[in-house]
């Protein structure tokens, strides 16, 4: 049967509970007479990680893939997509009369038909499902481990210039540090600078007028003398 043929929403059995609350609420729903046929199939009972509102959306999508993916791959004559679908028409929460019923009535289609082929055909897509499923955490693994992968190689490269930043910043500081040692001496010099030179410009200045008091006292004898041999010869 092709997809477009099939009337039957697998939301409607992937998402019962919610839709048959209020049902069961008011009256519990009898266990299934055949109960290995439910457990072949995914019923009512919460087995699924919870989602969360985030992921609602994301588990929506995917259930309608794997839909699209087991419609696609419907096998030929009245197997466990039928059969399901003929239940589930006759009542959302089957009950044990319904599954015999419904049963009774796929018989008149298939005469072959057995509840060992059903569960046969319920395998066949439960490991089509499981098949795809683990083929999609095997990629959506691949890229987190990737993902793993770029962010720990950024980090290092990150926690690496960061060391290197450091580094730098350190010399840099010990270098300021050193700069403000020199700053602060070579003031101290600058002011000192006077008291060095004083000393030495005094001494200077006291040769020089001794030097000039000598001329002075040399020439004064000198002119004297001069003095006298003009007046005298």
């Amino acid at each position: 049967m092709a997809e477009d043929d099939k009337g039957f929403s697998f939301k409607r059995l992937f998402f019962r509970e919610e839709e048959t609350v209020a049902e069961q609420n008011q009256a519990p729903a009898p266990e299934p007479a055949v109960k290995n046929i439910q457990d072949h199939y995914v019923s009512n009972t919460p087995l699924a990680t919870p989602v969360t509102i985030q992921e609602q959306p994301m588990l929506e999508d995917f259930v309608q893939r794997l839909q699209n993916l087991i419609n696609q791959n419907n096998q030929p004559g009245f197997d466990f997509l039928e059969f399901t679908e003929s239940l589930f028409e006759e009542k959302q929460n089957p009950t044990p009369d319904v599954y015999k019923t419904v049963f009774r009535i796929a018989q008149k289609i298939d005469k072959s038909l057995t509840p060992a082929k059903l569960l046969e055909s319920a395998l066949f897509y439960k490991n089509l499902v499981q098949q795809t499923v683990e083929s999609e955490v095997s990629k959506g693994e691949t890229k987190k481990k990737g993902l793993q992968t770029d962010k720990d190689t950024e980090r290092t490269n990150l926690d690496n210039s960061l060391k290197d930043i450091r580094a730098k910043i350190q010399q840099l500081t010990k270098q300021i540090q050193d700069l403000q040692n020199q700053d602060m001496a070579t003031s101290n010099q600058l002011l000192a600078i006077d008291q060095k030179y004083g000393s030495q410009f005094i001494d200077i200045d006291r040769k020089l007028n001794a030097i000039r008091s000598a001329k002075d006292q040399v020439l004064v004898s000198i002119v004297d003398i001069e003095s006298g041999i003009k007046a005298n010869l």
